[in-house]
């Protein structure tokens, strides 16, 4: 098992530094990104000063609670699509019939789709995202203790299933329509609304996402558990959520291959 797993992560490495000959290839489109990526970061930080400086109270929350809560959105966003960027493409490659090509290999045509193109330019700036997540913690008036903190790294792991499960998911819907784009891009604007606490949204969207897209589980319970607030749900349901949805993610993917009928059906 530990073998296999140096394996994948070698793969993974092959992966990060093609795409790496990639970014310097395409030097000036990658330029643009970066000016993208940089610019949304600095309003990232101008948001979080605005909140800081002008909001006193928001749903029952201090203005440095949620400064939290972005923060931790903002790094769950980051890591999954530093991680899963290929699965932006991977209509391309069910339409091209090159899906066809990676299900003849020996590594599992499922870590190809999800991990075979990181994303470079999101892996250049999770560093100092961390660094400034950091910086800003250490700013704010919170009382968190070691084993809030323990917790919180606990239930970012068990966020990061959950984001796995639901790019497993929007494979799933690529296997079986070719179609990719619209899902991930709902999927993304339903993430979008982990920036702030899911438990100020009314029902029923509010158990929609702690249950059925649990963008929730994956933010607001590990925010609340870090600032010693009574979470919405219990720390042991957010972990059934995460590993229950993995599960089912991968359940769901082997039925799709075998529902799938190659590109020249």
């Amino acid at each position: 098992m530990i073998n296999r797993i140096k394996t994948y992560f070698k793969i993974w490495q092959h992966f990060g530094k093609n795409e790496w000959q990639v970014t310097f290839v395409n030097r000036a489109s990658n330029l643009l990104f970066m000016i993208g990526k940089i610019i949304r970061l600095s309003m990232s930080l101008l948001f979080l000063m605005l909140i800081r400086e002008n909001v006193e109270v928001f749903a029952g929350y201090t203005s440095d609670e949620m400064v939290v809560f972005f923060l931790t959105y903002q790094i769950i966003d980051i890591l999954s699509q530093t991680l899963y960027r290929g699965v932006y493409i991977f209509s391309n490659l069910v339409r091209s019939g090159e899906f066809d090509f990676l299900l003849t290999k020996p590594i599992n045509p499922l870590f190809r789709a999800l991990t075979g193109k990181p994303d470079i330019n999101d892996f250049l700036f999770l560093f100092p995202n961390i660094l400034i997540s950091f910086y800003l913690l250490s700013s704010l008036e919170l009382n968190i203790t070691l084993i809030s903190s323990l917790w919180y790294f606990a239930l970012v792991l068990n966020a990061l299933l959950i984001a796995t499960a639901l790019h497993i998911f929007v494979l799933v819907v690529g296997v079986l329509s070719t179609e990719v784009d619209g899902v991930i891009w709902i999927y993304r604007d339903l993430n979008y609304m982990g920036r702030f606490p899911v438990s100020i949204y009314m029902e029923p969207l509010r158990f929609a996402l702690f249950f059925l897209v649990p963008i929730g589980m994956m933010t607001t319970i590990p925010t609340e558990v870090l600032l010693g607030i009574a979470p919405t749900y219990s720390i042991s349901i957010a972990f059934l959520v995460g590993i229950g949805s993995l599960i089912l993610s991968l359940k769901t993917w082997n039925w799709a291959l075998k529902k799938y009928s190659s590109t020249g059906s």
